[in-house]
């Protein structure tokens, strides 16, 4: 692994403002939670439910990107079945149409999902790889996906022995994301994908750190 931060990474600081009380109702991209009141993405959901319902193992990659990674994932290990989640149309319409069965892309706000539509302890693995850190403070404080709350939702969409693997070039957001896992079991890091993302391709050409961490759910994860 490179060993040189970005020096225009080292400013990023985390939101000062308090996250609210978790409720049901979740803000997001895409309409947040309201979305699927509305009866022409009920199919989108049923089509999920139904992708995730067989038994076996269900691992979602949030914000897949151009999706070459999770394509080569799906592909190599089919008895997995993947979930790509990811909030830019054109990207999703391009990874659907060479995904394999056991690959789903849907244009959806994670955060949505894993509160609302995932049974408890269904996941076996979700990859938050290279988050947007939003350098901003009023975009960090509303937009930032891994927060307290996030991190609550992957404790309970995710089996006991499942995995939560995030990646990111930012270092002080990697220490932020430490703090948020500090109370769960850390795990050894999945396999590098036989496809590198577009992001792991930048950071290996400007030789640049990549933090990497996975923790498996505190025993106590309410389910």
């Amino acid at each position: 692994m490179a060993t040189h931060p970005d020096p225009r990474t080292a400013t990023w600081r985390p939101p000062a403002s308090a996250e609210g009380p978790i409720t049901a109702d979740v803000p997001g991209a895409l309409g947040g939670s309201r979305l699927f009141e509305q009866p022409q993405y009920r199919a989108e959901l049923q089509a999920f439910c139904d992708f995730i319902e067989p038994p076996g193992p269900v691992a979602v990659e949030i914000g897949f990107d151009y999706g070459g990674r999770l394509l080569s994932l799906a592909q190599a290990d089919p008895a997995v079945r993947w979930v790509g989640m990811e909030v830019r149309q054109r990207r999703v319409e391009a990874l659907a149409e060479r995904a394999p069965a056991n690959l789903l892309a849907w244009r959806v706000d994670a955060r949505t999902v894993l509160r609302q539509f995932v049974p408890a302890g269904r996941l076996s693995r979700v990859d938050v790889l290279f988050p947007t850190p939003w350098w901003d403070e009023g975009h960090r404080a509303k937009r930032l996906l891994l927060t307290e709350a996030f991190v609550a939702d992957l404790a309970r969409a995710l089996a006991p022995d499942g995995v939560a693997h995030v990646a990111t070039d930012v270092g002080p957001y990697f220490a932020h994301v430490e703090g948020l896992f500090a109370g769960w079991t850390p795990a050894p890091v999945p396999p590098v994908a036989p496809v590198p993302s577009r992001r792991e391709r930048v950071c290996a050409r400007g030789d640049l750190a990549v933090w990497r961490g996975a923790w498996r759910p505190p025993p106590a994860a309410t389910r």
